[in-house]
């Protein structure tokens, strides 16, 4: 359901004139400033997600320290260390005095005047590198990660002799037998998400395919035996898909993030196969019986051919008529005899193809195409056949949920000529009877052999047993099942990731924090002005949970009758020790219990009670109600960035969160749960990005601690679900209402409490949108504080979703 926008109108009037006095927090570092601590967050923060190698504008990159000191393409030698005035990079950063405005970060707010000296000094003091050895390797052999949910399984494979199974992990594969009687080896490496998992022909080898989403990609390949690393190859700049073995077992092909096709020696890793023919992510490959070709999918919709000598392209095999298929293609698998592949993707119908043409090539056939099958429930996002090829299997999610079904594949290896006729002929040129002698040919020998839906989980990865007896099928519940491939009856379940008890939640206790002061500036009353009392709003305060908060109004009574408002004025004692007043007058709670907040100026004096509740126990985060808010706050489903009409780089929500289903389908099921790590929340892609560890073009949204990342990481650590009863909000009010400010350049604080259809009251001042009708007039912040700028009237709207 959509989320309801309401809007408030404030009338405020700006009068007499008078001063302000103010004065700037600084930070003034001392000692030594650290690259790895200090510099290297901010970069990471305004500047990597324009410059690192995926994106590197200007032809620099921030990523690479050396990289880093050496600049872009027009503008000199960025850092020269020792020496500040001859490096390019402070130019581009510092404001201009009469504008205010930077050239970088280009287009943003200019760093804070304390950030840009830290930089200076760190350049001055001769711009080290101290990042620690192995500062990113987290987990190895003898240091393995520790679950406390199961992970997302993304792929799973059988060896040959039908020994054992592997199965991707979090930083791991995990080898265990393949009857889930135990668990034979942990295959710990740098990537922490597994893509891809398959045995060599021989069985010998494993190789995997994977990296860190945004960062690196990266193909490994193990010595089954041994179960060690025999080569690590790093590629590309975000994770790598769809690993698939040469018939000899010499070369191993995969997908890439930059819409390429790769394959590798597979003993040295020297690069012997590109292509790039691709018009997005390619997501799986597959060679043809001999091995003389590639074949690989993506998300463009289409599956191409490409000799695999000279790396020359061929054609598309699916019609290369635009927009023919609904939706990408995430799985392939080739038959093991024949010169077929099955693809499944996001139509939901698995589709089987001849690899090579048989009839003349014409803009608007789809003369491949052998058997269409009917659409499954969801995504299909895995497709196998069994070691024969007499029957296949896919699997498809939504929701949360998936479903398998096992078809036959008696497809006739000869296409009849009247058929052949048909598909040769483009789509807008065939009369009726033949379209519908076509779909009677397409459709009319599928052969459903067993159908099975998985409520609890949706299916990401399947695999046929060798002897064919068993299909193992695996996905976000992080739990493999082995169903009968005859009947599709489960056989038995196995957990393959060994979970240890669960301690405290990241975040689980901890409170919120305050709203960023750094450019706080004291105030003061106009010149002539009395105070004759004071008064607060709200006089009781009551905290429900860690991320709960409520910001004061605190308002003076003046001795003209006019009333002003002194939040940022008065002096804040907290007694109890339950809760804390910011600057601003956010007040964030502490721990449970009931105390008083005094406030007093120019000898007045006002006291509002505090009730805290909930600090210790788990809060339960509903995506509707608490995560929403916070994305559309973060500006992430904003027209500009990921709500807008066609998404931002290759993601998309909808527009202002106005349809959460298909939101959390974004998170949690696209990709097989590429942005959402349940098994480890604070890896997970969308925190990453938020806080920029990860490259984003949409910079630092928040930070690691703050009340937004506790959110999010709660949220995810609890299963990332969305309840589809949660209670929404029916209307929100705003005072005060039709405030008089006393200066210009005076303030006046807002609060925007929303009621839920369920009667609950929350404080959502620091989550709603407050815009100025006439910014000549006033302006608004992020925080609800609208300052004026001259004499005058402006409406404010306040809306929150």
């Amino acid at each position: 359901m959509p989320t309801r926008l309401l809007a408030i109108n404030l009338l405020i009037t700006a009068a007499i004139a008078g001063p302000l006095q103010g004065a700037d927090k600084g930070d003034n570092s001392a000692g030594n400033v650290s690259y790895y601590h200090q510099i290297r967050p901010l970069f990471q923060a305004h500047c990597q997600g324009c410059h690192q190698p995926a994106k590197d504008k200007g032809g620099y990159v921030m990523t690479d320290f050396k990289s880093l000191l050496a600049g872009g393409d027009d503008e000199g030698t960025a850092i020269v260390p020792g020496k500040v005035n001859e490096s390019a990079l402070v130019d581009l950063i510092l404001p201009d005095p009469e504008t205010g405005k930077a050239p970088m970060p280009r287009g943003k707010k200019p760093l804070h005047s304390a950030e840009i000296e830290l930089i200076k000094k760190w350049i001055a003091q001769g711009a080290q590198d101290d990042t620690p050895p192995g500062a990113g390797q987290r987990y190895t052999a003898d240091n393995p990660p520790v679950y406390t949910l199961p992970p997302v399984i993304t792929s799973i494979d059988y060896s040959p002799d039908g020994k054992l199974l592997a199965v991707a992990g979090f930083h791991e594969v995990l080898l265990h037998k393949a009857d889930g009687s135990g668990l034979k080896a942990r295959l710990v490496g740098l990537s922490e998400r597994i893509e891809s998992v398959r045995f060599s022909p021989d069985g010998t080898r494993l190789a995997v395919t994977g990296g860190k989403p945004g960062r690196m990609g990266e193909v490994q390949v193990w010595n089954v035996e041994n179960e060690s690393l025999s080569m690590s190859h790093p590629v590309t700049f975000d994770t790598v898909y769809g690993a698939s073995w040469s018939p000899d077992g010499k070369a191993i092909a995969f997908g890439c993030g930059d819409n390429t096709v790769r394959a590798i020696d597979a003993k040295t890793g020297e690069q012997i196969f590109f292509q790039g023919a691709h018009n997005d992510w390619v997501l799986g490959t597959a060679y043809d019986v001999e091995g003389k070709h590639i074949i690989s999918v993506g998300r463009d919709m289409t599956a191409k051919l490409t000799v695999f000598e000279d790396s020359r392209f061929i054609d598309n095999i699916t019609s290369i008529t635009p927009r023919a298929l609904k939706g990408g293609i995430a799985a392939i698998d080739r038959h093991p005899e024949h010169e077929h592949i099955l693809v499944g993707g996001a139509d939901g119908a698995p589709q089987l193809f001849r690899i090579f043409r048989q009839t003349k090539r014409v803009i608007g056939d789809n003369a491949n195409l052998l058997r269409k099958f009917p659409e499954m429930r969801g995504r299909v996002f895995d497709v196998r056949f069994n070691r024969t090829g007499t029957a296949f299997a896919a699997g498809s999610s939504l929701d949360g949920s998936g479903q398998v079904v096992i078809f036959a594949s008696n497809v006739p290896k000869d296409v009849p000529a009247d058929i052949k006729a048909i598909q040769a002929k483009r789509t807008r040129d065939r009369n009726a009877g033949e379209v519908q002698k076509l779909d009677k040919f397409l459709t009319g020998g599928v052969k459903e052999l067993a159908k099975l839906d998985v409520p609890e989980s949706g299916i990401y990865a399947l695999a046929f047993s060798p002897d064919g007896k068993t299909l193992a099928v695996a996905g976000s519940d992080g739990h493999i099942r082995f169903l009968n491939a005859t009947d599709g009856k489960e056989l038995s379940k196995l957990q393959p990731a060994p979970l240890s008890k669960p301690g405290q939640q990241s975040g689980e206790t901890q409170v919120a924090g305050s709203i960023d002061e750094k450019d706080f500036k004291i105030e003061s009353l106009p010149n002539g002005f009395k105070i004759q009392g004071i008064t607060v709003e709200p006089k009781e305060i009551k905290l429900k949970g860690a991320s709960a908060y409520a910001q004061l109004l605190v308002t003076a009574q003046l001795d003209n009758g006019a009333r002003a408002d002194v939040t940022r004025m008065v002096k804040i004692r907290a007694q109890g020790g339950v809760a804390k007043a910011s600057l601003r007058g956010q007040v964030t709670p502490q721990k449970d219990g009931t105390g008083t907040l005094n406030f007093e100026l120019a000898g007045h004096q006002a006291t509002a009670k505090v009730t805290v509740e909930g600090i210790g126990t788990k809060r339960e985060i509903d995506y509707v109600r608490d995560v929403m808010p916070v994305l559309s706050k973060m500006g992430c489903n904003q027209g500009t960035c990921h709500g807008s009409k066609d998404g931002k780089n290759g993601f998309k929500l909808s527009l202002r969160g106005y349809d959460p289903i298909y939101d959390v389908r974004a998170f949690t099921d696209e990709l097989a749960s590429r942005r959402v790590n349940v098994a480890s929340p604070a890896d997970s892609l969308m925190i990453l990005k938020a806080i920029g560890a990860v490259p984003h073009e949409g910079g630092q949204i928040t930070t690691k601690g703050s009340k937004y990342y506790q959110i999010l990481h709660e949220w995810i650590a609890t299963g990332a679900k969305l309840d589809l009863e949660s209670s929404r909000v029916t209307s929100i009010a705003v005072s005060p209402k039709n405030p008089v400010i006393q200066n210009t350049d005076g303030k006046q604080q807002v609060r925007i409490i929303a009621t839920y259809a369920n009667g609950e009251q929350r404080d959502v001042t620091a989550e709603a949108f407050i815009e100025s009708g006439n910014t000549d007039v006033a302006k608004t912040d992020d925080t609800g504080l609208i300052t004026v700028e001259r004499r005058g009237e402006a409406a404010i709207l306040a809306r929150f979703e």
